[in-house]
């Protein structure tokens, strides 16, 4: 097995003291002599070696620690040291001359003026640079006016200045000192070794992952890349290393400042030279200072596979089902419980439906019943927000893509929700927020029931029940421009307008009731009633909205009710987005709807119902049982 430490030894004393240590180490060691000229020549052979440490003294330890990225551990001069070489001078008349590196002779001094050895000191710099000549001159300057009668120093003196004085003594390393050194050089090593598997365990662990992952620095340069980072940017981990992260693709840019101040982000999405990733950025601190950050990428292709993934687990596991039924829509009201007559009738067909009503009025609970009543009950119901995603991304979720379709795109490719909800109904929820484009696509799939994904020229069938939800008037929308006048009618086939809650005023405290139960149960709360003074103030709000808005207050009165029935008094606070009480709905005066004579009470009456219509008088004139001439005589309105 080859020897990981090697001691390089500028002078033969020094070589003779480390074999003697290496007879009885505990761990081996090789040993060099390579005075301080010829050190930077053998360095190239030491390295070519394997040696992960090398150990030597002074200058030529400094030497070798500037030219070689290997660890250096210098061998100290000791008391002990010192003492064998002036020991024997103690008491004598004499004045000696301390020469050499401060490294190595820097304690000798200190030694001599304790044993009251008389002594001169000229110690180098490390920094200074080895001309000898100009040394030599600086040297003997310096004794000629301060005489010696013995130079005390390291190698450099023996080897050039010795002649300046009749005697010297060399300052040499002994066996403890060089048993001090290859103990700490292999406690370095045992450490190298440790950080070594945990490096190698760390990159084993990246290199796992799917995910581009890059470690920066402060000044965004890249300290290490992942194996999925150098395959997906086509370049080796070696050419990666020391790049600034623009450099690997201008769309990675960061700014400074946001590693400085450790921003986090997650969610960035930019286009590469290698298709659409996502960006994740993680800093990473230490002594509350931002030094570096951990940036990792992932294709959007691969988000939408995993995605995909999850849908088809759900769809086998029955959450791709749709759970609420016709019964969960509670009503007491005579108009709303036709119109779910109605939509029951509807269900029983593959019509597409278009549920148009205000925000809360449990647009999607009512799509599901009618997928549950009708011929396709056991099969997908799929849900999508149209105004969830923007377009680009949209359409793939939608429409699915082939392998190629784009850069980065899933060998696999990947089905859309058109045909994930294939035998079964597909809920477009939000259908207004749909862009110009897709809207096109959209309207072909509707009308021929036929898909192609993208990049391929291959169309596939798909048996779906299209019902599509909006809070907005697609009408309006339609003569605006912003949405097409034919996909209007393809989706307006079947229509269904959900009453608001002001409208169904006997229906607000069931409904409550069975909110406030539901959620005391899911808190484990023992609430199940409100007390009069509660109902009241409910029904006296006008909730705008909706179902979804009862649900949050009954949530809150479920959590802080301290009773099993409500009171007003002790759930105050739950209350507290509930301004006004008393506001009448929209279109009412703020007056008591029954003041004045039988035409203002009428009036108030009927601009109250076209208010809650969305100031539709054809739909106001059905709701209230008359024809249109008759409502505009009425308002005294001859239009």
């Amino acid at each position: 097995m080859a020897r990981e430490i090697c001691l390089v030894a500028p002078y033969e004393q020094l070589t003779e003291a480390a074999r003697l240590v290496a007879r009885n180490c505990g761990y081996p060691f090789d040993v060099e002599v390579a005075n301080l000229e010829d050190a930077l020549t053998l360095l190239p052979q030491l390295e070519a070696r394997g040696y992960q440490v090398l150990v030597s003294r002074g200058k030529t330890a400094q030497l070798l620690r500037q030219h070689t990225s290997l660890p250096v551990i210098d061998i100290k001069t000791s008391s002990y040291d010192v003492l064998r070489v002036l020991a024997d001078l103690i008491g004598q008349p004499i004045r000696i001359g301390i020469v050499g590196h401060d490294s190595v002779v820097r304690d000798c001094q200190k030694v001599a003026d304790m044993l009251n050895i008389r002594a001169e000191s000229i110690l180098f710099d490390q920094t200074e640079p080895l001309e000898y000549e100009a040394l030599r001159d600086r040297v003997r300057d310096h004794f000629s006016r301060h005489p010696i009668d013995l130079m005390v120093g390291d190698t450099i003196p023996q080897r050039h200045f010795r002649d300046l004085c009749g005697d010297f003594r060399l300052i040499s390393s002994g066996q403890e000192a060089v048993q001090e050194a290859i103990e700490s050089a292999a406690s370095f090593l045992r450490l190298l070794k440790r950080e070594s598997v945990n490096r190698h365990h760390l990159s084993t662990v990246l290199d796992m992952f799917e995910k581009v992952v890059f470690s920066l620095d402060q000044d965004g340069r890249i300290t290490h890349a992942n194996q999925a980072a150098a395959r997906v940017f086509q370049m080796s981990r070696a050419e990666l290393m020391g790049k600034p992260i623009e450099a690997v693709d201008p769309a990675l840019a960061i700014a400074r400042d946001t590693i400085a101040n450790g921003v986090w982000e997650v969610g960035r999405v930019v286009e590469t030279r290698q298709g659409r990733m996502v960006c994740y950025q993680y800093p990473i601190e230490s002594d509350g200072e931002c030094h570096s950050i951990v940036f990792a990428l992932e294709r959007v292709e691969h988000i939408y596979t995993i995605e995909q993934k999850v849908r088809y687990q759900e769809r086998q596991s029955g959450k791709f089902a749709a759970q609420y039924h016709f019964d969960d829509y509670i009503t007491h009201d005579p108009v709303m419980q036709s119109r779910l007559t109605l939509l029951n009738s509807y269900a029983q067909t593959d019509a597409t439906l278009l549920i148009i009503g205000e925000s809360g009025t449990g647009k999607e609970l009512l799509a599901q019943g009618a997928h549950n009543a009708s011929r396709r009950a056991n099969q997908p119901f799929v849900a999508v927000n149209c105004g969830a995603l923007p377009p680009t991304l949209l359409e793939s979720e939608l429409f699915g893509y082939v392998d190629g379709a784009f850069t980065g795109a899933s060998r696999k490719g990947k089905k859309g929700l058109f045909e994930l909800a294939h035998k079964g109904t597909l809920f477009l929820d939000e259908i207004s927020e749909l862009d110009k484009s897709l809207q096109t696509r959209l309207l072909r799939v509707i009308q021929e029931r036929q898909l192609m994904r993208l990049g391929s020229e291959d169309v596939i069938p798909v048996d779906i029940r299209i019902i599509a939800a909006t809070n907005q008037d697609l009408e309006a929308m339609v003569a605006e421009g912003t949405f097409r006048q034919d996909l209007f009618y393809r989706l307006n086939v079947l229509k269904f307008e959900p009453l608001p809650l002001r409208a169904c005023r006997q229906d607000i405290i069931p409904s409550a009731l069975a909110l406030l139960r539901k959620h005391a149960k899911h808190y484990r709360r023992h609430v199940v009633d409100l007390d009069l003074d509660l109902r009241q103030f409910l029904l006296g709000y006008h909730w705008p909205g909706n179902l979804r808005q009862l649900s949050n207050i009954m949530e809150r009165i479920a959590i802080i009710a301290p009773d099993a029935v409500a009171t007003l008094s002790s759930v105050e606070t739950a209350l507290s987005d509930l301004k006004n009480k008393s506001k009448p709905p929209p279109g009412c005066a703020a007056c008591d709807l029954t003041t004045g004579d039988m035409d203002s009470i009428r009036l108030r009456v009927v601009s109250q119902v076209i208010a809650e219509e969305n100031n539709s008088k054809t739909r106001a004139a059905k709701r209230l049982g008359v024809d249109r001439g008759t409502l505009n005589r009425w308002l005294k309105d001859p239009s």
